[in-house]
């Protein structure tokens, strides 16, 4: 069942991998196959070395349809994404290290200073603190949910959502690479924001 959307999970979690987006086990990648089905990557396995038939296919109710093993403890958050966005084909889930940062700090990445971060991603969010794998990590972040296509866990990670695996994938390494530009600038000095009337033209 859902053989190709297997490959393409597979295929996101390696570019995941490959970017040095996730580490060991951590992090967790599913797709919306059908109005009942999500497709979500196991508990406990590095993402890099995934294959096809280990990826799980979960009903809303959080019950395994098809498939061996436990599901990411997270799937409460990747539900919550489908419910609350009805858009979202792809919720991608890690621990990148420079967004990560600007989570720790309690800080979120502004939107003033690349255009990526408004045209790709609409928007990041930060999301309080919250157990993982915990229906409260789940809530945390459904306020932020139509802000945009990111959002930070304090102290945690960060979670984004897109049409497909790869556009959820894109947003994910968008959102690593502008939070890494900002942090490395401000060591040479403080950013300069882009004007908002400039950023008003991109429409």
């Amino acid at each position: 069942m859902y053989e190709n959307e297997r490959r393409e999970l597979t295929d996101i979690c390696r570019l995941l991998y490959d970017r040095n987006l996730v580490a060991a086990s951590d992090g967790n990648v599913s797709l919306r196959v059908s109005p009942e089905h999500i497709l979500l990557t196991p508990s406990g396995k590095n993402k890099g070395f995934l294959e096809p038939g280990q990826m799980l296919v979960v009903d809303f109710e959080g019950h395994v349809a098809e498939g061996e093993g436990k599901p990411s403890k997270e799937y409460p958050m990747h539900r919550a994404v489908y419910l609350g966005r009805s858009d979202a084909g792809a919720v991608v889930h890690t621990h990148p290290v420079f967004a990560t940062a600007f989570a720790m700090a309690g800080k979120n990445i502004p939107d003033n200073y690349l255009i990526e971060t408004r045209m790709m991603l609409k928007g990041v969010s930060l999301a309080p603190y919250a157990q993982p794998g915990t229906l409260a990590l789940a809530e945390s972040i459904v306020p932020f949910l139509t802000k945009g296509n990111a959002v930070l866990l304090q102290n945690h990670g960060a979670v984004t959502w897109g049409k497909n695996g790869m556009d959820a994938f894109n947003k994910m390494e968008v959102l690593e690479t502008v939070a890494k530009t900002i942090i490395m600038s401000a060591k040479l000095g403080a950013p300069v924001p882009i004007s908002e009337e400039e950023l008003a033209k991109m429409g």
